[in-house]
């Protein structure tokens, strides 16, 4: 059987939930719209679900992709019909296709995020000065980021910032806000959070930000290859 794969959308008070709680969220979703989907075998059966990523909290998107595995061949255009008609404010189904139940899995193809990231100024700043502490972090070849693992008795990993922000980030000033536009590479060593980027141009750059009132929507997910993007319902 074909897997059904999703694009959808997550704003408003939804983005303030963590992955697990949405992920819970769509399979009511699921439940309430009466799709046929599959379960795992055992004894804690489970949902045959999977998502692209799991975004954080406070972070939205334009678009989200998941996959499912469904009894039988429902029309995409019933699917996203059914689970509008029954979904949350702020959660809605884009658009869908049937994919190759032999294609790999989401998460091991999306590895490429495009991020607006935006916070409160602590003191005033011009867009000149917005594009020179952007310029000073776009022309610097090597940016290190110190990630404190406190659940695992505050274990420092260096995360080599660069690796992971391979085009240049743009910004600009809207009265006492920040907005920045961002893409994240995910490679084999993992990936760098919107966030993080906001707080490295923060402590290493002089962005005059607050730290903790930085929010994230990503305007969208991708396959990168050989410096191009491709959909994910195309690029697999």
């Amino acid at each position: 059987m074909e897997r059904l794969r999703l694009a959808v959308k997550k704003e408003g008070a939804l983005q303030f939930l963590s992955h697990l709680d949405f992920a819970r969220c769509v399979r009511y979703v699921i439940i309430r719209a009466r799709l046929p989907i599959l379960y795992s075998e055992g004894f804690n059966p489970h949902m045959k679900l999977s998502f692209a990523s799991a975004l954080g909290v406070g972070v939205g998107a334009d678009v989200e992709y998941l996959d499912m595995e469904l009894a039988e061949l429902v029309p995409v255009a019933d699917v996203i019909g059914r689970m509008n008609a029954v979904s949350p404010d702020g959660f809605s189904v884009q658009d869908g296709k049937y994919i190759d139940a032999k294609a790999p899995k989401l998460m091991a193809v999306a590895n490429y995020a495009v991020y607006d990231i935006k916070g409160p100024v602590t003191r005033p700043i011009s867009q000149d000065e917005l594009d020179g502490i952007l310029k000073a972090f776009n022309e610097k070849p090597d940016v290190a980021y110190e990630k404190v693992s406190v659940k695992k008795g505050h274990k420092v990993r260096l995360i080599a910032v660069k690796n992971h922000v391979i085009e240049p980030v743009s910004g600009i000033v809207k009265k006492d806000t920040v907005c920045l536009h961002a893409g994240i590479l995910e490679t084999e060593d993992g990936a760098i959070k919107p966030q993080q980027v906001w707080d490295v141009l923060r402590t290493q750059f002089g962005l005059p930000v607050q730290a903790d009132l930085v929010l994230a929507w990503r305007r969208g997910i991708y396959v990168r290859r050989d410096g191009m993007n491709y959909s994910l319902f195309d690029g697999v």
